[in-house]
């Protein structure tokens, strides 16, 4: 089974599997870190480290983190030569629910690399301009298009 590391700003990831959950029940072989005011980006380096170590049974681990560019971004980027020693993971930037709802569910059916490629097209396909996809026919966008 694919482990699945949520790092994020703050409590934010633990609050995205605690939704996740919500949804799909309970799941193990998932973690998540968080990064406060105060702790050292080599600290959650090592905690990554470390957790993906604990994740992968063999099939790789999957690593969402909040933002390109980040600190927990950055942390889990320094640990990428592990993909070339024993642990693999691959990374995607800019988590969302309807992106860990895929891995979680998807996880023993795919590979990391189709896993990963997977999540980053749900996770586009989860964002929605909600009054288009309600009132999408030509008579509804030409009211909304007169009324902004």
């Amino acid at each position: 089974m694919i482990g699945v590391l949520i790092v994020t700003h703050g409590d934010f990831g633990k609050e995205l599997l605690k939704s996740a959950e919500l949804i799909v029940g309970k799941q193990s072989h998932v973690m998540t870190l968080g990064l406060f005011h105060g702790d050292s980006v080599e600290s959650l380096r090592e905690n990554i480290s470390k957790a993906i170590d604990e994740l992968d049974e063999g099939d790789g681990v999957l690593v969402f983190v909040d933002l390109y560019g980040g600190s927990p971004s950055n942390a889990t980027a320094m640990n990428m030569e592990k993909t070339l020693t024993n642990s693999r993971f691959e990374c995607i930037t800019g988590v969302n629910l309807p992106m860990v709802l895929e891995a979680l569910t998807m996880r023993t059916s795919y590979t990391l690399e189709r896993l990963k490629e997977h999540c980053k097209q749900m996770g586009h396909l989860g964002i929605k301009d909600l009054y288009r996809e309600l009132y999408s026919s030509e008579e509804h966008i030409k009211k909304a298009n007169d009324w902004r």
